[in-house]
């Protein structure tokens, strides 16, 4: 046998070797377009998704917790109108860099599920108490936090969004918070009293 055909059958057998190798490891599924739409959503905990709690990350149904997510991911998640992928991929990023964007958009794809009925029966009252608190993290957590419009160059206060989210679903933001006219023309919240929005509560996972 010549040494051209040795290195040929050489090289063919580790690239089958590589291809066995790569087979195995499962890609994360939404990467491969088995979306997460079709399904219904069921809540693994009443405060996932809600900080300081980590409990998105032991979520079974969470594609991203063991590969994370990309800073362009999310927005591409985002945009494709998936709320149960979106709650997923803004929940993880949470738990990995907290920050009232993460917060507040994991709080808006709550919401969407919601509208949407994407639930399990019997949990809808338990989803919406979860969005609820999801929304007033923001404030109890991030309240200086800000997002920007698609220029990437004008802020928006995300303490003001999360006020008016939470008066749109029917309960007043708690922790002293109040709704004023700004200069502008429009409103801004504003937090006038230290007060706590919450009891003490266990210990995070």
């Amino acid at each position: 046998m010549n040494i051209y055909r040795l290195l040929r059958r050489l090289s063919v057998l580790l690239i089958s070797v590589a291809i066995s190798m790569s087979a195995c490891v499962d890609p994360p599924p939404y990467f491969y377009a088995e979306k997460i739409t079709d399904r219904s959503f069921t809540l693994y905990h009443p405060k996932v998704g809600v900080f300081p709690h980590l409990f998105v990350l032991s979520d079974p149904q969470n594609p991203f917790a063991d590969y994370g997510v990309g800073e362009e991911t999310k927005w591409q998640i985002e945009s494709s109108g998936d709320p149960i992928a979106g709650f997923y991929a803004w929940s993880t990023l949470l738990t990995i860099q907290p920050t009232g964007e993460h917060q507040f958009y994991t709080a808006l794809n709550l919401r969407a599920i919601y509208e949407r009925s994407d639930i399990e029966g019997g949990q809808e009252e338990q989803l919406l108490s979860t969005c609820i608190d999801a929304f007033q993290a923001v404030l109890d957590h991030f309240p200086e936090s800000v997002t920007y419009d698609s220029s990437g160059i004008i802020p928006y206060g995300l303490a003001t969004l999360a006020f008016l989210e939470l008066q749109e679903l029917g309960v007043a933001p708690r922790g002293g918070w109040v709704l004023v006219d700004a200069p502008d023309g429009g409103q801004v919240a504003l937090r006038t009293l230290d007060v706590p929005s919450t009891l003490p509560e266990e210990e995070t996972e």
